[in-house]
């Protein structure tokens, strides 16, 4: 399915094509890490890319996040119609060193197994945004956000894929880490809304963004490791927010939150996510963001912080 989505959004016959697009640049922010325009953790409302009410562009984006002995890659692409509507793909990578995947036998064998193989975990999202109101750029003499819809379809491939010993030997067969710390399911559907506004001018001379997110999801840590538990099993609403300085016209800096449902507990307890970023764009074809990610504990690393490095391109 993912392989079809992403061709159909390469070779659909668009009635105008915009290589760089009629709007400000950085208006359309960053491609985050679920694949949605906007910060590197949240969704904006701005539709991605630099497309006016009459055109149509597409972008691909690639990221890394390196959090110890965790490690995680994001690809994806997407296509942004007419200012109004944006549909991405994007399938996550998320590597886990042999050394946290033997302590997790540890534990679970009383130290009967203490050697294990790395693990991965990938996970496919399909997205969705729909602008329905404001604009966030030009309407200045309101105080009105632009505000858009969203959806995130995300599929866990890796829900219950057996975890093997180096000698081969499976002692858990079809469990793996998602299911193995007590997720319920291995897909999910989040829907979020984004009110999005850019200040120009303010303060100061400098351009000022401000974003809030409202997001209704069940996913555990994004859904990289599944969906809701047998005890709970319910949607909660989570908050998110991005704050951005534009201190030049090609380069932004900024900060963003992202609350969490702390559904698994244990050793999966949830933390609320934050980083401090730094975004470039040389011109509205690229853009290249650094940023420092803290998202508290995962299993077995208590501090889970790093560097997240993403180029997005726009055509």
């Amino acid at each position: 399915m993912i392989k079809r989505l992403l061709l159909s959004l390469f070779f659909i016959s668009p009635l105008v094509f915009a290589q760089s697009g009629s709007r400000l640049i950085a208006s359309g922010g960053i491609t985050g890490f679920e694949g949605t325009a906007g910060g590197g953790i949240t969704p904006w409302a701005f539709i991605g890319g630099y497309t006016s009410k009459e055109e149509i562009s597409y972008s691909a984006n690639v990221q890394y996040l390196s959090l110890n002995d965790y490690s995680l890659t994001t690809a994806g692409a997407s296509i942004s119609l007419f200012d109004r509507v944006e549909i991405s793909v994007q399938r996550q990578r998320l590597d886990i060193s042999a050394g946290l995947t033997s302590n997790v036998f540890a534990l679970l064998t009383e130290g009967a197994v203490t050697n294990a193989n790395s693990a991965t975990i990938e996970q496919d999202i399909v997205g969705a945004k729909v602008k329905l109101f404001g604009d966030g750029v030009f309407t200045q003499n309101s105080w009105g956000p632009q505000v858009a819809i969203g959806a995130q379809y995300k599929k866990n491939r890796d829900f219950d894929s057996s975890l093997s010993l180096p000698d081969g030997t499976v002692p858990l067969p079809e469990i793996g880490v998602p299911l193995l710390l007590g997720a319920k399911d291995d897909s999910g559907t989040d829907v979020y809304v984004s009110a999005t506004k850019l200040w120009l001018g303010t303060p100061s001379g400098y351009n000022l963004l401000t974003n809030l997110t409202a997001r209704y999801t069940k996913a555990n840590v994004f859904g990289l490791l599944g969906f809701g538990t047998e005890e709970n099993d319910n949607a909660k609403l989570e908050w998110e927010g991005s704050l951005a300085l534009l201190i030049s016209p090609t380069t932004a800096i900024g900060t963003e939150f992202r609350t969490q449902t702390n559904r698994l507990g244990g050793l999966a307890e949830e933390d609320t996510v934050v980083d401090a970023f730094i975004a470039y764009f040389p011109n509205k074809s690229i853009s290249i963001t650094a940023a420092y990610v803290d998202l508290g504990n995962l299993p077995l690393q208590e501090s889970s912080s790093g560097f997240y490095l993403s180029v997005n391109g726009n055509f």
